[in-house]
């Protein structure tokens, strides 16, 4: 459970435009922060400099490549910045090894951008094979490794999930894709920005820039582990994938960077890689500890108040195996979502669910707000439509 009283890390007044008496939509995407508008503004003015103005917005770049470098404790120069993680995730898919026969694994969590490139190369021989959850909702790495065999070319798994808010313990999952000798490659759209990232045992990770790391959209972030994966080619390529696109031979010969800057295929969102520069370095000077303390504690009280209501909670119930997201079931969570958003609270609702997401510039008073508004908005419902209601011993 949280402390009494707990405060949020970051206060309303560095955000831009936020008007939720409650913003618990960051698994979608975080609210706007002030110090990333400021940065991305005056990353774009720098084009009216001209080649003085390129030096300024690649600096940023740079600047930003080693801030997310110092976040995950990663070399800099496995870090990869591009247009979206789905195109990052298309990249690894069409650029990787394997035979008609072969498999990859992936899980009923996985969002469409972890498996959906795959899914396209099944006409070509690939076998996907889906992990189904259990009847409990949990999904442990036990299951995953089970689905894996001789012929197993990839583990595609998210560190936290986008629908329960499952969190792995990395060094488990890495340990065990190890043991069964099949590459681990990774999405951390839900953990980088709210809690550690180990990525040492990972090939390939991915993940998105607009929501727990406090960015713009628009960016697409890659880490390539080199020393689990000397050498890997994306499926896409262009000129900033190269390292000098003035050779001799460069008809004839892909001079590819060395490191994970192949990955970035042309001109990128430079001003939004600036911004999201900002955004790391606010998590930064926080530190990611703290940051997932505040975050990981807050969700434990709404999950612990909604199961009180009767809900059914389909995120874990050890703090350990969760991150901020929380997740509930309701048959149209769309309209929920709506009726909360009438009350001052922001949430996420599809797929027979909800989910609240908390991070820095959350606290008590939000979890506070949450709880009421959700008991609320289902009574309301229950009686419009003559639903039970979570206390009658429903089990949405």
């Amino acid at each position: 459970m949280h402390a009494p009283g707990q405060q949020p890390l970051i206060e309303r007044d560095a955000f831009v435009n936020l008007d939720a008496d409650a913003y618990l939509y960051t698994g979608a995407h975080s609210p706007a922060l002030r110090r990333v508008e400021e940065a991305i503004v005056c990353s774009y003015r720098a084009k009216s400099l001209g080649e003085g103005g390129r030096d300024v917005l690649y600096a940023a770049e740079a600047a930003t490549r080693a801030s997310i470098a110092r976040l995950t404790d990663r070399p800099v120069e496995e870090v990869g910045l591009l247009g979206d993680a789905s195109s990052a995730w298309s990249a690894i898919a069409n650029g990787w090894q394997w035979s008609p026969g072969d498999n990859v694994v992936v899980n009923e969590y996985e969002h469409p951008a972890v498996f959906a490139p795959w899914l396209r190369l099944r006409e070509a021989g690939l076998e996907v094979r889906v992990v189904p959850r259990r009847a409990d909702w949990s999904l442990p790495v036990e299951d995953l490794v089970a689905a894996c065999d001789d012929r197993t070319v990839a583990l595609c798994v998210s560190h936290v999930g986008y629908i329960t808010g499952l969190r792995y313990d990395l060094e488990e999952l890495g340990m065990a894709a190890e043991n069964a000798r099949v590459p681990l490659l990774l999405d951390i759209s839900h953990s980088l920005g709210v809690v550690p990232t180990d990525l040492s045992r990972a090939a390939l990770t991915v993940s998105a820039s607009y929501k727990w790391t406090l960015g713009p959209y628009g960016v697409g972030i890659v880490f390539w582990n080199r020393d689990i994966l000397p050498d890997f080619k994306p499926g896409a390529v262009g000129w900033r994938s190269l390292s000098n696109i003035f050779t001799e031979d460069r008809f004839e010969t892909l001079n590819w960077n060395p490191g994970a800057s192949r990955f970035q295929v042309g001109a990128p969102a430079l001003a939004e890689i600036a911004g999201l520069g900002a955004a790391i370095d606010e998590i930064l000077e926080l530190g990611i500890d703290r940051v997932e303390a505040h975050a990981v504690s807050l969700a434990a009280a709404a999950a612990a108040g909604l199961r009180e209501q009767g809900f059914t909670v389909i995120t874990p119930a050890d703090p350990a195996a969760h991150a901020g997201n929380v997740s509930f079931l309701w048959p149209n969570g769309e309209q929920l979502a709506a009726a909360l958003a009438e009350q001052g609270v922001y949430v996420w609702g599809g797929d027979g669910r909800v989910r609240a997401s908390f991070h820095v510039m959350n606290d008590t008073g939000d979890v506070e707000r949450f709880l009421s508004a959700v008991r609320a908005a289902t009574v309301q419902s229950d009686r419009s439509h003559g639903l039970p209601t979570p206390l009658e011993g429903s089990t949405r």
